[in-house]
C-alpha cells in the first residue's frame, strides 16, 4: 500500500519517542491525541479519502499547511508527552521511511493520524539536545526556538515537538512537502530548450521555464526578506532546503545552523554565538560565500544568504549534465564539471545512440568538490581574484586567512558564458536575470543587493518574457510539466 502525502509540507520521524524511532522501524499509524485548541491539525476534510484529500490539500490558499481550520501562531505548537502518541499495527512498513540520516540529525516521515482525523504524512527531525553529543554548530534546540517564533507562508511551520529525556533527544514534527528545488534542477525538462535529439529553443517552453524560475526565486526571496527583517539568517540556502508544494508554494526548511543577531549569545542554545564570535563553518560547499572560506568570525550573516541564493539562482541556468550508469568515478573529470570554464551547451550528453542517461543535474556555478581552497579558486576564476582595486574586494586582505595563501591574479569573466540555459536575446528576461545574479554575487557583503531590493528588481517587475506566479493551479501545472522528463 502506497500512502499519498496529506499536505504541502517537509520531513519527519514516527514513534512514541525519538529513542523508539531510532531503534526500530515503525510499521503502523501513529495516532496522536492532541488538545483540540492548541494541537496541530491534519489536512483531511471529513469524509474524504486520503487520495482525495491529498489532491485537495495541494490546491488553493486554504491549503497553506495542514489544517482545515485557521493556522495557529507558531509559538502555540503542541509539545507532546509520551502519552500523546499511540501506535497501531494496521498499516504496512511503507508508513515509515527514513529520509535522511547523518551525524547531526535523523529525518524521517511517517503516516500519522491526529485524533479525530484521518492519517497523513508528517515529517520528524530528531537530534540530541545535549551539547556533549551534538555536532557543532548544528543546534536542534535553536532550530525549534527560531522556527517557533516565525510565521510566514514560505517558511516551514512547526506542528509539534517531543523531548525524550531518557534518550536526550528532541524531535520536531513538521509538515511533509513532496518536491524540492533540487528535484526540479535534476529534471531535463527544466530548460528553455528541447533535446530531440538536437537542441532546439522552444519559445513557449522558454516562457514557461522563465515563469517557473522567476516565481520560485521570488518566493525564496520573500522568505529571506522576512527572516532578515527578524534579524535572522538561514546560513544554509541550497536547492535541497527549498521545498515545493504540489501547487507551487516555496517552503524554506532546515534552520539547524540559523543565526539570530545577539550581542551576548542566546541562553539555552547548544552553541550560542555572539556578533564578534560567529561560526564560519556554515553553509554548504558550492553555495558558501567567499568570506566564510577565510576564517572570519564576524560577518554580515544576511549577506551569506544572499550569496548562497545568487549561486542557487545561477544554477537554474547552468548546463544540464547527463550521468550514465557506466560513467567512471573520475575525480579529475569531476573537477572540470563546475566552476572551470564557460560552457555554451544547454545539455551536456553523449551523442545519440551512446547510452541512455540514468539521471540529470544542473552544474553548480562554483566547484565545491575540492575543499575550501578549491572552492575559493573556482569562485576567483569566474568573479576575479580579489584585489584592493575599486570594484573588486578592498576588504579581502583583512580576513584572517586571506594572507596565508597567494592566488594567481585573474580578471573577472562574463557570467553569461557559464549560464547556457539563460534564454538568449538582448533586453529580455535572460538579461535581467543575469543582472540580478551579478548583484547577488558581489564580493563585498555590503554591496550585495538585499532580499527586498531583489524582489523589486526588473527581472520580477519588468514586462518581458514570463511573469511571476503565486501558488495555485497555474503554478501546479508548470511545476508538474517541468518535473516530468523532457
Amino acid at each position: 500500500m502506497s500512502n499519498p502525502p496529506c499536505s504541502n509540507t517537509s520531513r519527519s520521524i514516527s514513534s512514541l519517542s525519538a529513542r523508539a524511532a531510532a531503534r526500530r522501524r515503525s510499521s503502523g499509524v501513529i495516532r496522536v491525541a492532541l488538545d483540540q485548541a492548541t494541537g496541530p491539525h491534519c489536512c483531511l476534510r471529513p469524509g474524504h479519502s486520503p487520495s482525495a484529500a491529498a489532491r485537495w490539500s495541494c490546491r488553493g490558499e486554504d491549503a497553506r499547511w495542514v489544517s482545515r481550520r485557521p493556522a495557529l501562531a507558531p509559538d502555540h505548537h503542541h509539545h507532546m508527552s509520551s502519552l500523546d502518541a499511540i501506535r497501531t499495527d494496521d498499516e504496512e512498513d511503507s508508513s515509515y521511511e527514513i529520509l535522511e540520516e547523518g551525524p547531526a540529525s535523523t529525518v524521517s516521515r511517517s503516516w500519522t493520524a491526529f485524533e479525530g482525523r484521518e492519517a497523513c504524512w508528517v515529517v520528524a527531525k530528531s537530534a540530541t539536545y545535549r551539547r556533549r553529543t551534538s555536532k557543532e554548530p548544528h543546534d536542534i534546540v535553536k532550530e525549534l526556538r527560531v522556527l517557533s517564533k516565525l510565521s510566514h507562508q514560505n517558511i516551514i511551520p512547526v506542528l509539534s515537538s517531543f523531548k525524550d529525556d531518557d534518550a536526550e533527544m528532541l524531535t520536531i514534527y513538521l509538515p511533509y512537502i513532496p518536491h524540492s528545488l533540487a528535484q526540479l534542477l535534476s529534471s531535463p525538462a527544466f530548460s528553455p530548450y528541447r533535446l530531440e535529439p538536437h537542441v532546439v529553443l522552444d519559445p513557449g517552453k522558454s516562457e514557461r521555464f522563465i515563469t517557473l524560475a522567476r516565481s520560485v526565486a521570488f518566493q525564496v526571496l520573500g522568505a529571506l526578506e522576512y527572516l532578515h527583517a527578524q534579524h535572522i539568517a538561514h546560513r544554509d540556502v541550497k536547492p535541497s532546503n527549498v521545498l515545493l508544494t504540489e501547487n507551487g508554494r516555496v517552503v524554506l526548511i532546515d534552520f539547524g545552523i540559523a543565526y539570530e543577531e545577539s550581542t551576548h549569545g542566546i541562553a539555552g542554545d547548544l552553541w550560542p554565538e555572539k556578533a564578534d564570535h560567529m561560526y564560519f563553518e556554515v553553509s554548504t560547499s558550492a553555495y558558501r560565500a567567499p568570506e566564510l572560506l577565510f576564517g572570519t568570525r564576524a560577518y554580515n550573516a544576511p549577506a551569506i544568504d544572499l550569496w548562497s541564493f545568487g549561486a542557487v539562482l545561477a544554477e537554474m541556468f547552468t548546463a544540464l549534465r547527463a550521468e550514465y550508469d557506466d560513467d567512471d568515478d573520475d575525480p579529475e573529470a569531476d573537477a572540470l564539471i563546475a566552476g572551470a570554464q564557460p560552457n555554451s551547451a544547454p545539455f551536456i550528453t553523449r551523442p545519440p545512440g551512446h547510452g541512455v542517461p540514468a539521471e540529470w543535474y544542473h552544474d553548480t556555478l562554483f566547484n565545491g568538490r575540492r575543499g575550501e581552497l578549491g572552492l575559493a579558486w573556482s569562485i576567483f576564476k569566474i568573479r576575479g581574484t580579489p584585489t584592493d582595486a575599486p570594484g573588486s574586494w578592498p576588504g579581502f586582505r583583512a580576513l584572517p586567512g586571506a594572507s596565508s595563501v597567494d592566488f594567481t591574479v585573474v580578471p573577472r569573466v562574463p557570467l553569461a558564458g557559464f549560464l547556457p540555459n539563460l534564454p538568449p536575446g538582448p533586453g529580455g528576461a535572460g538579461e535581467d536575470a543575469l543582472d540580478l545574479i551579478e548583484r547577488l554575487l558581489e564580493y563585498p557583503p555590503e554591496k550585495r543587493v538585499s532580499a527586498g531590493e531583489a524582489r523589486r528588481h526588473a527581472w520580477f517587475t519588468g514586462t518581458g518574457d514570463g511573469k511571476v506566479l503565486g501558488p495555485g493551479d497555474e503554478m501546479e501545472a508548470l511545476l508538474s510539466g517541468m518535473l516530468s522528463p523532457a
